[in-house]
């Protein structure tokens, strides 16, 4: 694993050499005209975890710490790859238990709030695995209508992070988010029929799912740490 702490030092031959990592990761998605567009992803991030096999990158993480104008604080998850032949190998879990490694190790305190925008079911799957452990919640549900209260939450978030999109707090999608629109040739597909048919029915190619993961524990937070191996709190 590679740590980039882009606020302290992101050169520009290390942008090119994650960039073009990236776009060798994944050929069939257009990431080329994505990072044209939208580099941002890294370049505002706090802390970025690079997945290197060989010499050669095999995925990249890439968060910030955000905060609404209520003073409620989340962490904003920028950017999530994993280079296709390693899709069903380890690098998802390493990456993540590298970034909550170094992000916990300056002591901000386990995040209550994770919010990443996705248009690939398979991402959302991940996701929700933590949100059917005991003590996290996970918006928007697939099966049911959404409940009110993180609903209004992913409203806020939607507005704070996409403000020029609109937001549908029914099914959790911002309208034309996604940039460049035609990123995917095809909608990911996940294990989970229900899951590909909720992404299927409500949003579009160009749009985004806005995923919130509410850990408000202790208990929650170590149920995560613990499904990655970091060290948990002893408090």
């Amino acid at each position: 694993m590679v740590t980039i702490w882009p606020q302290l030092s992101f050169s520009d031959a290390t942008r090119r050499w994650l960039a073009e990592g990236l776009i060798h990761a994944l050929p069939q998605l257009r990431m080329r005209e994505l990072f044209r567009q939208r580099f941002d992803m890294f370049d505002q991030a706090d802390l970025i975890t690079v997945a290197v096999v060989g010499n050669t990158v095999a995925g990249a993480l890439a968060s910030r710490w955000d905060t609404l104008p209520d003073g409620t604080r989340f962490l904003h998850v920028t950017s999530q790859f994993v280079a296709e032949r390693h899709r069903h190998g380890g690098i998802f879990r390493m990456s993540w238990r590298g970034h909550f490694t170094d992000l916990l190790s300056g002591d901000p305190g386990f995040p209550e709030t994770i919010v990443l925008k996705t248009y690939n079911p398979v991402v959302y799957y991940a996701m929700r695995a933590f949100g059917l452990a005991p003590y996290v919640r996970m918006y928007p549900s697939v099966t049911a209508p959404q409940r009110p209260s993180p609903a209004r939450l992913a409203a806020m978030i939607a507005a704070a992070i996409s403000p020029e999109h609109e937001f549908h707090p029914g099914s959790g999608v911002i309208r034309g988010a996604g940039v460049p629109a035609d990123l995917y040739p095809e909608q990911p597909a996940c294990r989970d029929a229900q899951v590909n048919a909720y992404f299927a029915r409500h949003a579009r190619p160009g749009d985004r799912m806005l995923c919130l993961l509410q850990i408000p524990t202790r208990r929650g937070a170590d149920t995560i740490l613990r499904a990655f191996n970091v060290p948990c709190s002893s408090s």
